[in-house]
């Protein structure tokens, strides 16, 4: 029976469910989420519930990890682990979870350390892979359906890694059959993830707002679904791409990469290039921002930061925002920030 198709149905059956699913959930909740913080909040909590679906469905157990970072990295599901780790049974997550919960693991603050995060994440998903992979050995059903996501708004501005670090564990983990997912906003997310190592046809921009925030985050669960089923999974499909992207991209037009719903680069903001990791970008003061004379050159800490000078730091590749009047900047500007 598992051989014969639906009718009407051109995708094929399974040969057989999982043994186990191992899902893994990595989210930016650095001070730029603000616009994007109650989608993300319903985003994630739909991932799990489809995912004790999943498990309920096919009989399989699933294992989850639920990640968020910003300048900091926690793990959550440890608190619910049967043994300790990061990885907790789906059958023990609250479901749904309380708004204290969803408040502790993604309410924005912060920088971006996104690199180093998603880095050490996935040596942490590998070597969880394998454990699982090893304790089925010889067991009738050996099968593993591993889904890894990331998910960010902005650029990286606050890790030591280097990208090509991650793009090496990222590309193993492909080889080894997991479905890695990379879904981003304010960036080319294609781009960016090969650069990473994901799949050009994992990797998905959304806009940075609540209605296409909800939609990406649709379609990271809807895929993950059809790997749980068994199904082949060719990625974000061209309908997920048109009801996630920002508005200018939409309908293919002259911004899109045709057929993949990405930025054209000569869009998207980029760090500047002679920008390094320990570069601070002077933040000119509004007409309503007013700082104390022994303020003025002096560096916010991530916690003091106002969303645009949050923004600024993201889009400028900076890791630190200092304070000066417009004629201090105009004293300053080509001694201490290079914008070439």
């Amino acid at each position: 029976m598992n051989s014969v198709k639906r009718s009407g149905d051109k995708r094929p059956t399974p040969v057989r469910p999982p043994a186990v699913i191992l899902f893994e959930y990595i989210g930016d909740r650095s001070g730029s989420t603000t616009t994007i913080y109650s989608a993300q909040m319903a985003g994630l909590q739909k991932c799990i519930s489809d995912r004790r679906e999943d498990a309920q469905n096919t009989g399989a157990r699933c294992l989850v990890s639920i990640t968020t970072f910003d300048d900091d990295v926690e793990t959550f599901t440890n608190e619910w682990s049967e043994d300790g780790s990061d990885y907790a049974d789906i059958k023990n997550i609250p479901e749904p979870f309380s708004s204290d919960q969803m408040k502790r693991m993604l309410k924005p603050r912060g920088c971006t350390r996104l690199i180093d995060t998603a880095y050490e994440r996935a040596i942490s998903f590998e070597k969880k892979l394998k454990r699982v992979q090893s304790n089925l050995k010889g067991a009738d059903n050996e099968k593993v359906v591993a889904v890894f996501a990331l998910s960010t708004d902005g650029d990286d501005n606050a890790s030591r890694r280097a990208v090509w670090e991650l793009n090496e564990v990222v590309r193993r983990l492909r080889k080894s059959g997991v479905e890695m997912m990379f879904l981003a906003a304010n960036q080319d997310a294609i781009a960016t993830g090969k650069s990473f190592g994901f799949a050009a046809s994992h990797a998905m921009t959304f806009d940075a707002n609540p209605a296409t925030a909800t939609a990406a985050f649709n379609g990271l669960s809807q895929v993950t679904r059809d790997a749980s089923d068994g199904l082949p999974t060719p990625g974000f499909s061209q309908a997920m791409r048109q009801s996630s992207a920002p508005h200018f991209q939409r309908g293919g037009g002259p911004t899109a990469h045709p057929g993949r719903g990405g930025m054209n680069p000569r869009h998207v903001a980029r760090p500047r290039r002679n920008l390094k990791m320990s570069t601070c970008v002077a933040y000119e003061l509004s007409s309503d921002e007013e700082v104390d004379d022994d303020m003025n050159g002096a560096t916010c800490s991530p916690t003091t930061l106002t969303p645009s000078q949050q923004h600024l730091m993201n889009i400028s590749g900076a890791t630190s925002v200092v304070h000066v009047t417009p004629l201090t900047l105009a004293r300053q500007t080509n001694r201490r920030v290079h914008f070439n």
